[in-house]
């Protein structure tokens, strides 16, 4: 059974900051909440796809956590790393994995931390491309990062391994879609929630166990 707790809001904690500007100007990724005056807006006005959620304040993240599997907590808005703009949201994680099993299961919700974002009422997203941007602290292991929908049920949609540093991670809500598996006959997709995965996948060569902890940075949420 899935557990699902609301967003803690918090403010930017000043022991994070580091201040390398002056007030007012544009987020330079990794370098604190205050940057060169007279920067470009991030992103840019006109932009193709502008983000709904950017965590830009300290109020409702708009997102929520599983804490059913006990792998994420401590969600936050936090200015001490951003993507584009002023921060992002956090949580802490605990990802576990035993690959020494004879048949390890890839979707142990040990070895996955996942976040959701709520439609009520659904939306439809037919064609629309949904993206987030991921930054994952001390990437030891392989580390990858998938997104879905809940159309009737989990649809997957899009998912790519993580490097150090900052990954973008989209898919498109659509048939045409092979990884969606949606009937080619649908013409609306009411999508109820999406849903942001971070987990430890199954290594090919079994034998391998042990856990990952760490804090998972989110940012730029668009569909």
């Amino acid at each position: 059974m899935w557990g699902w707790v609301a967003a803690v809001a918090g403010a930017c904690d000043p022991a994070t900051i580091e201040a390398v500007g002056s007030p007012g100007g544009v987020y330079r990724p990794d370098q604190g909440c205050t940057v060169t005056p007279g920067a470009a807006s991030c992103p840019a006005e006109g932009d193709a796809q502008q983000p709904e959620l950017r965590f830009e304040s300290a109020g409702d993240s708009g997102l929520t956590l599983d804490t059913a599997p006990g792998t994420l907590s401590d969600l936050r808005v936090t200015c001490a790393r951003s993507y584009c703009g002023s921060g992002s949201v956090t949580a802490q994680a605990t990802l576990q994995w035993n690959d020494a099993v004879a048949a390890p299961n890839p979707d142990d919700p040990l070895r996955m931390g996942s976040f959701s974002h709520l439609f009520s009422p659904a939306l439809d997203l037919m064609g629309h491309t949904i993206g987030f941007n991921v930054f994952v602290d001390d990437v030891t292991v392989p580390m990858h990062a998938q997104i879905g929908v809940i159309f009737d049920y989990w649809r997957w949609i899009g998912w790519a391994p993580l490097a150090r540093g900052w990954n973008h991670i989209e898919g498109l809500v659509s048939p045409s879609n092979p990884l969606s598996k949606i009937d080619p006959s649908v013409k609306t997709i009411p999508v109820s929630s999406i849903r942001i995965d971070v987990y430890v996948p199954v290594v090919s060569v079994p034998g391998g166990q042990g856990s990952w902890v760490g804090k998972i940075f989110l940012d730029d949420v668009s569909w």
